[in-house]
């Protein structure tokens, strides 16, 4: 159950606690100030949204206020009780208030609250914009570890490129699963990562080859129903028919099928500013991946896609080669993300998009900065080498 309480001295101004129905509309109001309106997740605009998540078990929405009870600074924290993960996000505070440590008070407090009253949480992420240096300043203080980068993701006034940051714990590590060996393309990657959370050296290699024919998907078409879909995810889900499922936090609003319903690739679009993720999908196991997902990328552009994002599990070499013949970028490792029985595994995010990049407004803070390299050097390697593409 929910508690609310607050913290606050004779030096600290503002006030940090747990949001409750009260504050919707100041809330709502914070994000559409500071964002003029174009922030991109619809939860901020949407009063029976932020009651709901308020009031859900799944969540914690954080606020800030000044001594006259005015909301200066927001961030909420979902929770996966199942994999013991939470993610920060929406962090936002007030132009007048910034430079004063209001969010970092607020998103410890968080962190500190999820610790004390949740049954445990080994990996907390985020997602940080890099409009400026301070929210990279501000997770790495708070002891995030930079683990990727994504260009051009998101977008408001302007094309957004966010980092991935997470606090992966003692515990965490000690459940990794290594018995793996890592895909070639993503060695340079992972290497990254390993000196900056202390991991071990791994070994690459290149996947061998399908040992059987695989088959075209054929037709494929949108559905865009977002309940249907919604309730047809969860069923699949529950009766263990879907081949990859784990994306944490995301809900599916859109289906790709083919007609015998054969396949069915699960994702999230977000018709605000064109993010979409690929959540899971049921797929045969003789499927050509690779033109999978060379024919899901161009219905998704055309459904109003800008930007694609998927995780794979890092010990999946051949999936993970027909993800990149199908022109994804990797873009991020994730170590000890998924809990599976009592073992915790790595992940890799990879990222397709159809946009020019745009870094004009880009200011990065030191390893985001290699990362960003990274991807480019990646993208070339990849985009701009034809014969690696064989579909």
């Amino acid at each position: 159950m929910k508690t609310t309480s607050s913290t606050e001295s004779s030096n600290e101004l503002y006030s940090v606690q747990i949001a409750n129905v009260d504050d919707i509309f100041q809330i709502s109001q914070l994000y559409f100030d500071v964002y003029q309106g174009m922030y991109p997740d619809p939860l901020m605009k949407d009063f029976n949204r932020i009651r709901s998540f308020i009031n859900s078990d799944e969540g914690f929405w954080f606020v800030s206020k000044s001594p006259d009870n005015q909301i200066m600074a927001s961030v909420l924290i979902c929770y996966d009780k199942e994999n013991l993960i939470a993610k920060a996000f929406g962090a936002v505070v007030r132009v007048e208030c910034r430079g004063h440590g209001v969010m970092e008070r607020l998103l410890g407090y968080g962190i500190d609250y999820l610790r004390d009253h949740t049954i445990g949480v080994d990996v907390i992420y985020s997602t940080t914009r890099t409009v400026n240096e301070a929210a990279q300043t501000l997770t790495e203080k708070l002891g995030f570890k930079k683990l990727g980068i994504f260009p051009n993701a998101h977008r408001t006034n302007d094309y957004e490129t966010h980092c991935l940051a997470a606090i992966i714990s003692k515990e965490a590590l000690a459940k990794r699963s290594t018995d793996y060996k890592l895909h070639h393309e993503v060695a340079s990657l992972y290497k990254i990562v390993e000196n900056e959370v202390g991991l071990q050296s791994m070994e690459a290699i290149v996947p061998e080859s399908p040992s059987k024919v695989l088959v075209s998907p054929g037709d494929l078409e949108v559905v865009k129903t977002p309940k249907f879909v919604a309730y047809r995810y969860s069923l699949l889900k529950n009766e263990k028919r879907l081949e990859f499922e784990f994306f944490p936090f995301h809900q599916p609003n859109l289906i790709i099928l083919s007609p015998d319903q054969s396949i069915e690739l699960f994702c999230h679009l977000s018709h605000v500013d064109g993010y979409c993720v690929i959540i899971g999908g049921k797929i045969p196991s003789d499927m050509d991946f690779s033109e999978l997902f060379l024919r899901s990328n161009r219905l998704l552009r055309d459904a109003g896609a800008r930007y694609i994002e998927v995780i794979v599990r890092a010990d999946k070499p051949k999936i993970l080669e027909s993800i990149l013949r199908a022109k994804f970028i990797p873009c991020g490792f994730f170590p000890a993300f998924q809990m599976i029985n009592e073992k915790r595994h790595d992940f890799l995010v990879l990222s397709r998009s159809f946009e020019i990049f745009d870094f004009q407004n880009v200011k990065l803070k030191g390893l985001n900065q290699i990362y960003l390299e990274e991807y480019f050097r990646a993208w070339k390697r990849m985009s701009l080498t034809p014969k690696l593409l064989k579909i």
